[in-house]
């Protein structure tokens, strides 16, 4: 696996759709990708603005298309923020104490080692598609009781690690508690990216493609070192992913971009004023992993 990989997780490897060379033959991206680009956009702006510059950690397969996308944006440029993810499926799960213990490896390769984040001083987003947050809550909370086994009070994970939540847009249901309400959830870092509904559902359904396989606690500790099976629906997914890891790469789409970006307020955000303005000194350049190196938000 090359070391630059858009969709590399910790979990089941994955193909790198900035390598055409790795895919094999491919057919048109699936319609839905120019249909949820200007929404989807819209989203990740958000994204990038509530983190602020800290690292990103994608959780599960639903932020896939944003991953992908966001892989073109960054594509030649050097940022200083990490960009990785994180493969666990946890819809409708309570993770037992022995789960959290297996899940630790896999967070420490997503960058979320509570003690390492301590000692780089390093703040971290979670990033997912959000209905009841029951996901955050299990993942917030096996960190916590990470870092408390590694010495670390409490508060050390809750001021590093924040929620960002691509939330449906719409009205709410009388009565219905808002995700980060939740027990698990009060006094934490959260932040809701409130996205259009067709494209929720494009990232949230079950039946959307995926290039990763589901990924739950029972399958943890048998990891694969071979990748997925190359199904009908994989391969629509690994066209979609390329398609708009191929956008990303544009100078037409990044001014999208930067459009994007000052309507959800990242102008004000120091981080994302240095990376358009990399984007705009490389305009006439090739596109190469190392131009452009960012300094750092902190």
């Amino acid at each position: 696996m090359s070391a630059f990989s858009p969709l590399f997780s910790a979990g089941p490897p994955v193909w790198n759709v900035a390598r055409p060379a790795e895919l094999g033959p491919l057919d048109p991206a699936p319609p839905d990708v120019q249909g949820n680009l200007a929404a989807l956009r819209g989203a990740l702006a958000g994204v990038l603005t509530a983190a602020s510059g800290h690292d990103l950690v994608f959780v599960g397969r639903s932020p896939e298309p944003l991953r992908a996308y966001l892989g073109g944006l960054l594509a030649g440029v050097a940022v200083p923020w990490d960009t990785r993810g994180l493969n666990v499926s946890l819809l409708h799960t309570e993770l037992d104490a022995a789960q959290q213990v297996a899940l630790r490896p896999l967070l420490g390769a997503a960058g979320l080692n509570p003690w390492v984040l301590a000692q780089q001083d390093r703040r971290v987003a979670l990033v997912d598609v959000v209905a009841s947050g029951g996901t955050f809550a299990e993942l917030h909370g096996a960190l916590r009781v990470w870092g408390t086994a590694q010495g670390l009070p409490t508060q050390s994970v809750v001021r590093r690690v924040r929620l960002l939540g691509l939330e449906c847009s719409g009205p709410a249901r009388p009565g219905a508690a808002h995700w980060s309400n939740q027990s698990g959830l009060r006094g934490l870092q959260t932040r809701s990216i409130l996205t259009d509904p067709a494209l929720w559902r494009w990232l949230a359904w079950y039946e959307s493609v995926k290039v990763a396989p589901r990924w739950p606690p029972d399958a943890w500790s048998t990891a694969p070192d071979y990748l997925p099976e190359r199904t009908a629906e994989r391969l629509q997914a690994l066209a979609q992913a390329r398609a708009l890891y191929v956008l990303g790469t544009q100078h037409t789409e990044r001014e999208a971009m930067v459009a994007a970006l000052n309507r959800a307020g990242g102008q004000h955000v120091q981080a994302i004023r240095a990376l358009v303005q990399v984007w705009r000194s490389t305009r006439q350049r090739p596109v190469r992993r190392r131009h452009g190196r960012l300094p750092s938000p902190r």
